[in-house]
């Protein structure tokens, strides 16, 4: 895998926003957490040091994902008041590649693959493999965290998504992937057109 141009992103029209639950979130994206969080959540391990993250799912929409494309990592509401209000974008990675959990004909080749980049335990990662009802693993690179998360609101101001949209992954235009990042306060810099 290269990395000559990392951490900018390529603009092309293959951007999405990527939902991940709070537990999850902090746990694959410790230099994104927020403040209120608990630090005591996040271990020195390699998922939370490296760059290359793995994540899996079973989202509709996840298999449209291309090596190359942008995500929009987007942390869920705590429950604690309006997804709104509550839900935040946090961070930028892009896409290195997709497989079906169901292409790895063992455990060990999946956890192999999995083991040293994903949020998961072994235990987590056995069930994950036995049951297969998270069947998309994106691999991915974490390129920049937003240094102010941007709220759902702001993204529904700037998208014209609304509360009725699925949040949990949807398409974002270059135009608004670049807003939301620049809210986001990210210097401009870190994008190609």
């Amino acid at each position: 895998m290269s990395y000559t141009n990392y951490p900018l992103i390529k603009m092309q029209d293959r951007n999405y926003l990527l939902s991940i639950y709070p537990s999850w979130h902090t746990r694959l994206f410790p230099e994104s957490k927020l403040h209120n969080e608990n630090p005591s959540v996040i271990g020195d391990v390699s998922h939370t040091n490296s760059i290359e993250k793995v994540y899996l799912t079973k989202m509709a929409g996840i298999t449209s994902l291309r090596p190359g494309d942008n995500l929009l990592i987007y942390r869920t509401s705590d429950g604690q008041g309006p997804a709104r209000f509550r839900s935040v974008a946090t961070s930028v990675c892009v896409v290195q590649e997709i497989r079906d959990i169901r292409e790895f004909d063992s455990y060990d080749k999946f956890v192999n693959y999995c083991g040293p980049y994903s949020v998961f335990d072994e235990d987590e990662l056995q069930l994950l493999y036995r049951k297969k009802n998270y069947p998309y693993i994106i691999k991915f690179t974490y390129n920049f965290p937003l240094e102010k998360r941007v709220i759902r609101d702001d993204i529904m101001n700037i998208t014209g998504y609304n509360d009725n949209d699925y949040w949990g992954f949807l398409k974002l235009s270059d135009h608004d992937f670049k807003e939301i990042v620049k809210l986001g306060g990210v210097d401009e810099s870190f994008i190609v057109n």
